[in-house]
């Protein structure tokens, strides 16, 4: 072997765009999903409005520009419906248990 010195021939092409800029909607969207779920057991029907508009949100991130953040509010969104509609479902299903079980629930809606 030659006693010469070997550089690294490989090289970083200079982003001629610069750095990209984070979109909103990105960031509303993933604000949104992360409220669905945490309003999802509490206010479930305020979970499921902020749950739809972080999806939509996120679509139209999408359609601008493949962003991660806009996939983590699509799903923390879709996280947080799901979670309101079990939590919906649950509730009807014990309500329906006691109500069948002869305990007087109109005290509870």
């Amino acid at each position: 072997m030659d006693s010469q010195n070997f550089q690294n021939n490989s090289y970083e092409q200079p982003n001629s765009q610069g750095p990209q800029k984070t979109d909103a909607l990105a960031i509303v969207s993933l604000v949104l999903g992360i409220a669905s779920i945490l309003l999802g057991c509490c206010v479930t029907y305020l979970g499921i409005a902020l749950g739809i508009g972080g999806i939509v949100c996120s679509v139209m991130s999408k359609k601008k520009q493949k962003s991660g953040l806009a996939t983590a509010g699509m799903v923390c969104s879709i996280i947080g419906i799901v979670f309101a509609l079990i939590w919906i479902i649950g509730s009807v299903a014990i309500l329906g248990w006691l109500a069948a079980s002869g305990i007087d629930v109109s005290s509870y809606m």
